[in-house]
């Protein structure tokens, strides 16, 4: 019984660690992430694998081609994206993260992180009480 609570708490913390570890997306590497307008110059057909829109973008100084995690929008249409502030390397637009900010360091966006560790959570609660129920139902150990 003990080990198992110890297994839980392990358990338990993991998941506290998970929600609290800087997982990046798969950018790469640790970027800094800013939003801006881009305008789509070519579109994709999204029936094709891997289809991404082609947009020019400015970044600082520099107005960049480049594909757009995304597809089937009108040509000449504009579109908030996310770039990497300091472009290097395979570049390309993504779509703004949900949480509507002005930029960001890349993070995966805080709440599906947030709900994944609360089911763990419920979970190794649930898991507690089921043993704490089943350890206090057995007869008198003689």
């Amino acid at each position: 019984m003990l080990l198992t609570l110890v297994v839980l708490g392990v358990l338990g913390a993991a998941a506290i660690a998970f929600a609290r570890w800087p997982l990046l997306d798969s950018g790469g590497g640790a970027r800094e992430w800013r939003t801006t307008t881009a305008t789509v110059v070519r579109s994709a057909s999204c029936g094709a694998p891997d289809a991404r829109d082609l947009v020019r973008v400015r970044v600082g100084e520099r107005r960049l081609r480049v594909p757009f995690d995304g597809c089937g929008h009108p040509e000449g249409s504009r579109l908030e994206v996310r770039v990497p502030a300091r472009p290097s390397g395979d570049v390309h637009a993504r779509p703004p993260e949900r949480g509507g900010g002005t930029g960001g360091t890349g993070l995966l966006v805080f709440d599906s992180r947030a709900s994944t560790v609360l089911c763990v959570l419920a979970a190794v609660s649930g898991a507690g009480y089921v043993l704490m129920l089943a350890g206090g139902s057995r007869g008198p150990s003689a």
